[in-house]
């Protein structure tokens, strides 16, 4: 499975990097008083492929859109889903899982997925947003603490992509690879006892 993440600048999506609340403004710093926000915070593209084998080597980048499109996920993303399933899967006993975004299902990827001979769960049969199914979140959870521990916070967007590679040469391998191969064993309980049998 793929999935992707954006990574802003301050990290606000961090509970420790929210800001807080003071009930003596007056001895409140000036600095945190007035500390401004951008509206449309710069943010760092990160794309990768899991599974109980390994992980990908990453997209790392910038977007000009809310959402990755169609055009980004064959050129930058695909390429490195193929050969991660080259590395990891030659022996063809896998299924590819993308999620439902536009871009997953667009035509121009579909046609890229069917001329590389990539196995893929088909739009109709894929179920919506099953996070608790898909341990994608917490890789990404698990990520984003290490990026923004301690508070930390990156000033441009090379320093928080640098921040990025680094951070990921740090995830347990071990503890991806429990998460995903949980999968199977999930999506089972789904299929005989229904989406709720996992919450």
């Amino acid at each position: 499975m793929d999935d992707e993440k954006y990574f802003t600048l301050s990290g606000d999506n961090m509970p420790g990097n929210a800001g807080f609340y003071s009930s003596n403004t007056a001895n409140t710093p000036w600095n945190v008083k007035f500390k401004s926000k951008q509206k449309f915070e710069p943010k760092v593209l990160v794309w990768l492929a899991l599974s109980s084998k390994g992980i990908s080597v990453p997209y790392i980048g910038t977007t000009h859109g809310p959402a990755i499109d169609s055009n980004l996920y064959v050129q930058k993303c695909l390429p490195k889903l193929l050969a991660f399933i080259r590395r990891y899967h030659a022996d063809n006993n896998y299924i590819f899982w993308p999620d439902l975004a536009s871009s997953h299902y667009a035509k121009t990827t579909i046609t890229w997925l069917n001329q590389q001979n990539i196995h893929f769960v088909p739009k109709q049969v894929n179920p919506p947003n099953l996070p608790k199914a898909k341990p994608t979140e917490d890789f990404w959870s698990i990520l984003a603490d290490k990026v923004y521990h301690g508070g930390w916070l990156a000033t441009t967007e090379q320093e928080l992509i640098n921040r990025i590679k680094q951070q990921l040469k740090k995830v347990d391998f071990k503890i991806v690879q429990t998460m995903m191969l949980e999968v199977r064993k999930k999506l089972r309980k789904i299929e005989e006892q229904g989406p709720f049998s996992i919450l």
